[in-house]
């Protein structure tokens, strides 16, 4: 359980815990006020809702921290479904309990219908645990590869452990290992190749940012930074602030001077 809740815990602020991406469609960050709104959630203005947030994500009583969160996501403040897993996994372990998996999944489901690409994160940790259900790696990949669409680079380092998974199980030869490796890297390809020809060709921002974090990585195709780069230069023109994080990435300097010469 340690490596899962690993994954989904975090201790930033509260708003950092969304991508740029996420931020910028929730409008802005939250603003600190003194004292807890009294208004019911669905009454409060969107600023309000944002500063009514990050003060909730502090509250020391989780029950009531949960209750309050799930009011405020309930009222459209879609970003406090994925505050409500970190008060899940906080409250497991105050009460040394195992966490509510189905609630977790709930929450991360509502997001990712919302479209907050953690959401889709989410799913993805919990397709991949043994701990919850079936395993389902396959359908890991393609939660992952939705989130990488809305800019989740923690998605994408999630899907690169499975494209540079090996096996090494003890019981087995070096060959069926060898074997083993294989078939679990077609699997992958398989599951999320329907989305990847969905998306190629086009032009969108998702398929822009998709295409630029596989190529970066060296998900799906073989690695190159100049075809990622070409499509990050595509997606700062329209504003993306992951393309301007990415693009000033030490690795494209270089490039940037073989261009000069």
């Amino acid at each position: 359980m340690g490596l899962l809740k690993n994954l989904f815990k975090s201790r930033p602020a509260p708003e950092e815990k969304l991508s740029e991406e996420d931020r910028l469609r929730m409008g802005g960050r939250a603003r600190s006020q003194e004292g807890m709104e009294e208004k019911p959630a669905g009454e409060m203005s969107e600023d309000e809702k944002l500063s009514y947030w990050g003060r909730l994500c502090e509250l020391n009583d989780l029950e009531e921290r949960l209750r309050r969160l799930e009011e405020l996501a309930e009222s459209g403040f879609d970003a406090a479904w994925l505050s409500m897993i970190e008060a899940y996994f906080a409250q497991s372990d105050a009460r040394g309990t195992e966490p509510p998996f189905e609630r977790l999944e709930y929450c991360a489901r509502k997001a990712a219908d919302a479209g907050l690409a953690e959401g889709h994160t989410h799913l993805g940790m919990l397709c991949g645990s043994p701990l919850y259900g079936e395993l389902d790696p396959e359908g890991a990949a393609r939660e992952y590869l939705l989130a990488i669409e809305g800019g989740s680079e923690s998605a994408a380092r999630l899907l690169l452990d499975y494209w540079n998974r090996e096996f090494h199980v003890e019981r087995y030869t070096l060959e069926e290992n060898r074997e083993l490796t294989a078939v679990f890297h077609e699997s992958i390809r398989e599951a999320i190749r329907p989305e990847i020809e969905r998306l190629s060709g086009g032009s969108s921002r998702e398929a822009l940012t998709a295409f630029g974090l596989l190529y970066f990585y060296g998900i799906y195709f073989e690695q190159s930074l100049d075809r990622a780069k070409e499509y990050f230069v595509k997606l700062n023109g329209m504003g993306s602030a992951l393309a301007r994080r990415m693009l000033a990435n030490p690795v494209f300097e270089d490039d940037d001077e073989d261009d000069g010469e």
